[in-house]
């Protein structure tokens, strides 16, 4: 019943060694009762022994607590991942060595997962701050920790200043266990992928931004290849026996009337086939010849082509990987629809900037803007009475085919064009 009331090792330890200590001192007594001592020295004998094996006793005590407290300390320090500091072993054999030597080990093997754990980390962190596409890290609290250089593509702003606030603020919200941007206009052009995962004992969650808008892009662009492929057979089907027909006709013609309605007939159906070919530009694909190019000369070449137009030329952008025919031919046609554009003398600016992890070279003029800006990269679609709504739609796919983008917006001083390439 005593051993029952007994919760701790120590207080059993401490129970047998005191019944083997109490045992040792009666059996002493017994000895020494029936040995001729006088009383006096057997009492004397007796409190020695009784002494000696309760400082022995406490010894042993001491030395199991010590055994205890030194493991403990080593699992203390393995449970908080804390591996500079690891305890001796004071044994070579029996059971107390082995249990030292397992701990050891299992601190040694927890050692290496652990700088193992965190190389592959550093390498997954190095590749994700490598990636275009945006990607945030937040903590059990939904709260940013972490984010790629992309995330200023998103946000406009390096990730750092936003490090520790909420998931609302940036716009995001869940609906149905998905995240969604809160704007319309990014919804539209991202996609957001979500995962869970745990780091350190505690839960993260992990967001990846995809721009759709190139994929869209390539739809919607099969599209209108597939729309001008048939309208181009269908117009050239009818043009050809139309075409052949007046020229035969206007041989055979014998008034000035007659020839003069023929050779228009014959004028207006080689300008239709020129229409419909300036249109077969917008499916066009061209292959690129990325090179290093200075882009202060390629501005400074594109402005030197514009005599008549003040045009100025301000570039802090040393080189970049460009097919240089393309996009100066890009950069052409957005001066020449910018020059256009202004309705006084025009003023033009083209700059060439870092931002962030991305560089912009943008086509600033001093006209009166953009009249519609959600339908200004609409193929076909133009604002001007002749235009004919290719020359921004080309621009923007060779942009792309860069892996950049084209924007325009209106400032206080007139429209602004930028291409956005990342470095």
């Amino acid at each position: 019943m005593a051993l029952k009331l007994l919760t701790s090792a120590e207080q059993r330890l401490n129970w047998y060694c005191t019944v083997l200590t109490l045992s040792c001192s009666i059996l002493v007594l017994l000895l020494l009762i029936q040995s001729p001592l006088h009383i006096v020295w057997v009492g004397v004998i007796v409190s020695s022994v009784l002494i000696l094996l309760s400082a022995l006793q406490l010894r042993v005590l001491s030395h199991c607590r010590r055994i205890i407290t030194r493991a403990n300390w080593q699992l203390e320090a393995i449970a908080q991942s804390d591996f500079t500091q690891t305890m001796k072993p004071h044994y070579k054999t029996g059971v107390v060595a082995e249990f030292e030597q397992r701990l050891l080990a299992l601190s040694t093997q927890l050692h290496t997962q652990k700088r193992r754990y965190h190389s592959q980390q550093f390498i997954i962190y190095q590749l994700i701050d490598s990636l275009n596409t945006p990607i945030l890290m937040f903590d059990d609290n939904l709260k940013l920790a972490y984010a790629n250089g992309a995330f200023s593509s998103l946000y406009h702003r390096p990730w750092q200043e936003c490090k520790g606030v909420n998931v609302t603020q940036f716009g995001l919200m869940q609906q149905d266990g998905h995240w969604q941007f809160q704007d319309p206009t990014k919804q539209s052009r991202w996609q957001l992928h979500s995962s869970e995962f745990f780091q350190e004992g505690k839960q993260f969650s992990l967001l990846v931004a995809l721009d759709i808008t190139k994929a869209l892009r390539q739809q919607e662009l099969a599209a209108w290849q597939h729309l001008i492929r048939v309208i181009s057979h269908e117009i050239h089907n009818s043009l050809t026996p139309v075409s052949s027909l007046a020229q035969t006709l206007l041989a055979k013609a014998q008034n000035d009337r007659d020839k003069q309605a023929l050779s228009v007939i014959g004028q207006r159906c080689q300008h239709l086939r020129q229409f419909v070919g300036q249109y077969a530009k917008v499916t066009q694909t061209p292959e690129l010849t990325r090179e290093s190019i200075s882009v202060k000369m390629l501005l400074s070449s594109v402005a030197a082509l514009f005599e008549s137009t003040d045009i100025e030329v301000n570039c802090t952008v040393s080189s970049l990987q460009l097919d240089k025919a393309l996009i100066e031919q890009v950069l052409i046609n957005l001066v020449k629809n910018a020059i256009e554009a202004c309705t006084t003398e025009a003023q033009l600016t083209l700059k060439a900037y870092y931002q962030q992890q991305q560089a912009v070279i943008e086509v600033l003029d001093n006209g009166p803007g953009f009249a519609n800006l959600d339908n200004i990269l609409t193929p076909f679609y133009s604002t001007k009475a002749a235009g004919q709504g290719i020359g921004l739609t080309f621009s923007r796919n060779i942009v792309e085919l860069h892996d950049g983008q084209l924007v325009c917006e209106n400032t206080e001083t007139g429209g602004r064009v930028k291409m956005i390439f990342s470095i």
